[in-house]
Formats: structure tokens, C-alpha cells, sequence
């Protein structure tokens, strides 16, 4: 077997990972580095770093553009199954999970013959149980919703970073929506990084005319207030783990919420079309507790209004199928008329998944970035309004 990588390192050093969406790296790779992160290193999809407990804490609270917090703890060659499930085993799991705890598994695979994320996730899991069953004859529970411990296989080329998830829930479930099961078309935190592309700080006052079920109003909101995500009630990986440090936890909790700052009107607008997405804007705002400076009603795009400063922001439809975008070219064309003749003096951030509509809107646009929304490429155009 190929020689094993042990990640772990004392507390006031340790190797992290944050995944996010492709596109937002140096977004994310900026929010580390305020949050006094070392060693950050964008890669696909994700940013290394460093820092020691308080930070991998404050990261869990504060981030707003990733998916996941991954804490690595071993790497080591992956070639085949036996390669995976030896190095798996040279891990000391008793640092991580007892007998009466649960642990699951998911893995993500990258330019590997191990290519089956399913296959991976169970030798990685055989390797752990079996770990726990030599030792004392006895082997912790699975249980894939709700482990105690969550692991992450990740996989790239012929090698395997094994690390404990510290954000256990994915980081773009705030706890604002009604329920889970109702996830909003555009990611709480790929809209958080459109607003932070888009230069928003909370200053000055921000419309969305296809506000959609309202996750740009609420982002831009938990911007303009200082609020950090974690503090919305989504759960934590980390609070299972044998090192998890609750005062320290608690203690940064509560710097957080003092944090949170008070913005005086209802700078923040939102309106769509359809009464069902009002409806669900309207919940999500109520939700997270900024119904008092957000404010969401039905109209159409007609309805956007004169303003002298501030920014559109917003994700309008864009169809999948050829006669849906075809149908769509009208809108797009109206709203860049719309741009043109009621928000001079503001900026314009508009995502899209067409560059025909892109094209439509009849504007140059004086940047472009490139994002995914999941498997769908996107471009945000960025229009200055004069």
C-alpha cells in the first residue's frame, strides 16, 4: 500500500476545505480571508485553508457562499478498492466516533477508475465498522439521514482525501424555508454570491423584479443586517464530534448575534408575477425575520419604479427548451428598456442561462462572470445604468 497521509493537525493548525459552487471560488476565497483564514487556496469548486478552532466555529456561522466545511483527516493513494479500504483503515476512529454513535458516508469522485460515488461511500463505511469490530468485536450504526458522524470521501485522480463534514447539514439550508422539501430553484448561497459579485454591502437600496420564492431579497437582507447564516437554526455536524468545544462554540454564537445591526426602512423590494411566488417569497422573508425591511408584492416588470442609486438584482426566467427561450425574448427585451429608462444612476446584475436572452436585453454589459447553477452554466452580466 502507498503511503498514508494523517491530516490531522493540533487544533490551532488545522487543514480545511469549504466546497462551493463553481464560479464563486474567489468569493468564498474573499470571505476567508476576512474571517482571517491562512493558507487559502482556491481550487475547483472549493478553497483550502487553514485556522484553528475559533475559525473552523466562525466558518460554520459566517460563510455565505459555501456548501460544505470539510475538516481532512487523512489522504492516501486510491487506485482500487483495496487501496481505498486499507487506507481508510489506518485512520484511528476512536478519535472521531464511539460505539454508540452513527456515522454515514458520501463521496465525490473526480478523473478516477473509482468512479461510482455509491461503490466508495460503502467501502470507505465497511472500512470504518470493520476498524471499530477488530478492536472491541462490536460495530457502530449507519443511519444516512441524521449520522453523528458524517464523512466525506472525495476522490481526485488516484488519490482519496478522507475528511469529517463539520457543517453536517448543507450550509445553503439556512432554516428560513417552511421545510426542506421545498428547495428554492436558485441556492441560498450561490444567491449570496451573485450579491457579493454584484458589489452589494447592504448600503443603498436593492430591487428584484422576479423575486422568484425570495432568496435574493432574504441574502441581500441577512447582508444588510449583519447577520451571519449559521444563526438562522440549521444544524451543526460539528456539535457530535468528541472535540466539539461548546463554550468556544457558544461564545462566538453570541459575538455573532451582537453582531446583527438594525437598518432603518424597507430598502430592500421584491415583486414577481406569479401569486404562488409571492407567497413563497413572502414565507421565506417572514422566515428569517426580516419582514421589517423587506418588502414583496405582486406586479409586473411594468411596475419597476424610477431610483436614483441602489442595484437590480435578479435571476429571471430563462426556459430550457427552445420554444421556452423563444417565448422569453420579449421579457428580456423589455427589461433591458426598462433598465434603460427608469434606473439610470443604478447598477443592473442579471443571471441568466440563455445567451440569446442574454442578448436580448440590448444592453453591453461591463462584466461577465460565469456560474453554475448546478448543472446549468450562467452568465451574471453587470450593466452600469446611465
Amino acid at each position: 500500500m502507498g503511503l498514508v497521509r494523517r491530516r490531522e493537525r493540533p487544533a490551532e493548525g488545522m487543514a480545511l476545505f469549504a466546497t462551493t459552487a463553481a464560479g464563486l471560488e474567489p468569493v468564498l476565497a474573499k470571505e476567508l480571508r476576512a474571517l482571517g483564514a491562512r493558507d487559502i487556496e482556491p481550487s475547483l469548486r472549493g478553497v483550502s485553508f487553514s485556522g484553528d478552532r475559533s475559525l473552523l466555529y466562525r466558518a460554520n456561522l459566517w460563510l455565505r457562499t459555501a456548501h460544505r466545511l470539510l475538516l481532512p483527516i487523512a489522504e492516501f493513494p486510491a487506485r482500487d478498492r483495496k487501496e481505498l479500504y486499507d487506507g481508510a483503515r489506518t485512520v484511528a476512529w476512536d478519535e472521531h466516533l464511539s460505539l454508540d454513535r452513527t456515522l454515514a458516508v458520501d463521496a465525490v469522485s473526480h478523473l478516477s477508475t473509482l468512479d461510482h460515488t455509491q461503490f466508495i461511500s460503502r467501502v470507505v463505511k465497511d472500512a470504518v465498522v470493520d476498524w471499530f469490530r477488530d478492536r472491541t468485536g462490536r460495530r457502530p450504526s449507519v443511519d444516512a439521514a441524521n449520522p453523528d458522524l458524517a464523512l466525506n470521501a472525495r476522490i481526485s485522480g488516484d488519490r482519496c482525501t478522507l475528511s469529517v463534514d463539520a457543517s453536517g447539514e448543507r450550509m445553503h439550508r439556512r432554516g428560513y424555508r417552511p421545510s426542506f422539501g421545498a428547495e428554492a430553484p436558485l441556492k441560498e448561497t450561490l444567491a449570496a454570491g451573485i450579491l457579493l459579485l454584484s458589489g452589494y454591502d447592504g448600503e443603498g437600496p436593492l430591487v428584484d423584479p422576479f423575486c422568484g420564492s425570495g432568496t435574493l431579497l432574504v441574502e441581500a437582507a441577512l447582508i444588510a443586517t449583519n447577520t451571519a447564516p449559521g444563526l438562522l437554526g440549521r444544524p451543526f455536524g460539528l456539535r457530535r464530534h468528541p472535540s466539539f468545544d461548546a463554550r468556544l462554540f457558544d461564545d462566538i454564537r453570541q459575538d455573532a448575534q451582537a453582531a446583527v445591526r438594525d437598518v432603518e426602512g424597507c430598502p430592500i423590494v421584491g415583486s414577481d408575477v406569479s401569486d404562488l411566488a409571492v407567497r413563497a417569497a413572502s414565507a421565506a422573508v417572514r422566515g428569517a425575520g426580516v419582514d421589517d425591511i423587506v418588502r414583496v408584492r405582486r406586479s409586473d416588470i411594468g411596475d419597476l419604479r424610477s431610483r436614483e442609486q441602489g442595484r437590480v438584482v435578479t435571476n429571471p426566467p430563462f426556459g430550457e427548451r427552445l420554444g421556452e427561450i423563444q417565448a422569453l425574448a420579449d421579457l428580456y427585451r423589455r427589461l433591458g428598456d426598462l433598465l434603460k429608462q427608469r434606473c439610470r444612476g443604478m447598477s443592473a446584475h442579471v443571471l441568466t442561462g440563455s445567451k440569446f436572452l442574454a442578448g436580448r436585453i440590448g444592453l453591453a454589459p461591463s462584466r461577465r462572470d460565469t456560474l453554475w447553477n448546478g448543472r446549468i452554466e450562467c452568465r451574471l452580466l453587470h450593466f452600469d445604468l446611465y
